[in-house]
């Protein structure tokens, strides 16, 4: 995906000590700014009608299905950015994330409160993932955002978060990723 891809580029030339202001930096930083979703009602507004748009799709041409994994990324790639136009976005992005956080304070990628597991037994679902629960990545990037963004706005979505991954860990210490 060209946005997921780019989120990540952009967080490793920043972590490898690229010039925030850099030419390369600044026009990535633009080409996902201006990919923002803010006019397009998807899917998941049917859970959250009130919720203004404000994410990233992970591929081109598909605005109706933002998704909150790659929303995450980039908000976080673009919270860094040298240039304040490139931030406008942000507060949008980060109401748009706090609301499609899930009852059990988990988040998953494209709906949200997506957990009727009982449809992965239906016969032609045998690859067991029907739905979009709410997963420990997905959760975990989105705490990790709101954390560096620093928005009052999410200090309860982060401790609802928190409570998600505390109680989904694993007895060995680890926690499951769907998406990676």
């Amino acid at each position: 995906s060209p946005i997921w891809d780019t989120g990540l580029a952009v967080h490793a030339m920043l972590e490898a000590g690229e010039p925030k202001n850099g030419a390369r930096l600044n026009k990535a930083m633009r080409w996902m700014a201006d990919r923002q979703v803010c006019d397009v009602s998807g899917d998941w507004a049917t859970h959250r009608p009130g919720l203004r748009f404000g994410g990233w799709a992970f591929q081109y041409a598909n605005d109706h299905y933002p998704d909150v994994d790659d929303s995450a990324v980039v908000a976080m790639a673009l919270d860094r950015a040298s240039d304040p136009k490139v931030k406008q976005g942000l507060p949008r992005a980060v109401e748009w994330i706090v609301g499609m956080q899930s009852k059990n304070g988990g988040w998953g990628s494209f709906d949200a409160g997506n957990s009727h597991y009982h449809l992965n037994h239906i016969p032609f679902a045998d690859h067991g993932a029907l739905l979009d629960p709410p997963t420990e990545d997905v959760t975990a990037r989105c705490v990790g955002m709101l954390a560096q963004i620093g928005d009052e706005a999410g200090n309860d979505a982060i401790e609802r978060g928190l409570s998600y991954l505390h109680e989904t860990q694993q007895p060995d210490g680890s926690w499951y990723g769907r998406w990676g």
